[in-house]
């Protein structure tokens, strides 16, 4: 069989029993540069690594605010986070507008879930 038709979802195992969109997306975080995050009972913290592929690039953003009690970091190919990224701040925003209060962080993790899956 060709590759690419085992490639197009996540759920299609190929004959050698590999999902190829699992290998692309450890592909690409391989590519990305580290991003780490940091809590105590008090402070958080969270690192973004810039890393410039080439001498003519600009670094890309790896941490983002959502709203006033959240915030993201990703590693990997930058521009689906930045879809997800909107996604997720448009969601708070709409929330707060709504219920004058801050988008639950467990019902935040939730829509990431559902929106990659």
């Amino acid at each position: 069989m060709w590759r690419s038709y085992y490639d197009q979802d996540c759920a299609t195992w190929s004959p050698q029993g590999k999902i190829f969109q699992v290998d692309y997306a450890m592909e690409a975080v391989k590519q990305g540069s580290i991003s780490i995050g940091l809590k105590s009972k008090t402070h958080a913290i969270v690192i973004g690594l810039k890393r410039s592929p080439h001498e003519m690039a600009g670094y890309q953003e790896k941490v983002f605010k959502l709203d006033d009690h959240v915030g993201v970091s990703m590693s990997g190919l930058i521009v689906d986070g930045r879809l997800i990224v909107k996604m997720l701040r448009e969601r708070c925003m709409s929330y707060k507008m709504l219920y004058n209060s801050p988008f639950p962080v467990a019902r935040l993790i939730s829509v990431v879930i559902q929106s990659i899956c």
